[in-house]
């Protein structure tokens, strides 16, 4: 067992830090235009290249073929975080 108010404490910097990241997920990545490719795609995401195909035929994530090289508009790959984080903390 721990007191309140250091339990309380606790559950303040907590929430400190989701909003702190939200906004570095917002600024960093939402507001660019840029594309991004496969592994760095991957790499946000933790995901395989097999689920990063899957999500493109399931249509859940936007991306373009240029040259054969797939591409994402970091726009797409923010909104799947921001619909991932939504869905975890609802």
């Amino acid at each position: 067992m721990i007191e309140r108010t250091l339990y309380e404490s606790l559950v303040r910097k907590i929430s400190e830090c989701s909003r702190h990241l939200e906004n570095i997920l917002n600024h960093t990545l939402c507001d660019k235009t840029d594309w991004l490719d496969n592994a760095q795609v991957q790499a946000i995401l933790h995901r395989s290249p097999r689920t990063l195909q899957t999500l493109r035929s399931s249509g859940k994530i936007g991306y373009s073929i240029i040259d054969s090289k797939v591409l994402y508009p970091a726009t797409e790959v923010c909104r799947l975080l921001n619909q991932s984080y939504k869905a975890n903390v609802g």
